[in-house]
């Protein structure tokens, strides 16, 4: 069970093209009844925010964002892969992988207000499930709990995406059972093109 209060997220979010296979996996997960697999939009949660960030703070982290995927010899793609869970802000989420480089995102001196940031996630998701179950505990890590066990066998096409946007993202929870949310995208600020990122940096 999660607390009733609502949570900002800073979120990053693939183009919508991006997103369709996602939403069969969505699908897919909802006719096994795994309920909880339209709880979330097509997002990626990298942090829990202390107050939503302006349009100009997310700017500075979309320039970021994008100079990181081209760190250590990346071409700038960012690629969903495999199944996989985290929890963030006290919500436990399922959902393919994301590489984005997050690490230099939250690093000091960073493009974040000093203070802003609650909780950073430590494996960036695409989500595609809010999973059901308590915060696991003592010696049991969240992939050996009786959810993962019931989570039924699904095989989600990895994919990669060159354009993406952040924004902050509001998320209420509807009721104690732990997976039904209403959410609130604020005004999306897109990675610059790759072409544009030497002015965008400037």
């Amino acid at each position: 069970m999660i607390d009733m209060e609502e949570k900002i997220f800073l979120a990053l979010m693939p183009h919508r093209d991006c997103g369709k296979g996602v939403t069969t996996v969505k699908h897919s997960l909802l006719s096994l009844d795994f309920y909880g697999a339209f709880s979330f939009p097509v997002a990626s949660p990298l942090a829990v925010l202390s107050h939503a960030l302006t349009k100009d703070e997310l700017k500075r982290i979309a320039v970021q964002l994008r100079e990181n995927t081209f760190a250590e010899g990346r071409k700038g793609i960012i690629t969903a892969g495999d199944w996989g869970t985290a929890a963030l802000g006290g919500i436990f989420f399922g959902g393919q992988r994301l590489d984005v480089p997050v690490e230099r995102l939250f690093q000091a001196d960073a493009v974040f207000p000093r203070g802003v940031v609650v909780e950073p996630c430590a494996v960036p998701l695409l989500v595609e499930a809010v999973m059901r179950g308590d915060t696991p505990g003592g010696d049991a890590p969240w992939e050996n709990t009786e959810e993962k066990k019931k989570r039924p066998a699904v095989q989600p096409a990895s994919f990669s995406f060159t354009a993406g946007y952040v924004a902050n993202l509001a998320l209420r929870p509807l009721r104690d059972d732990g997976y039904s949310f209403e959410w609130r995208i604020g005004e999306p600020v897109w990675m610059p093109k790759i072409r544009r990122l030497s002015a965008a940096g400037g």
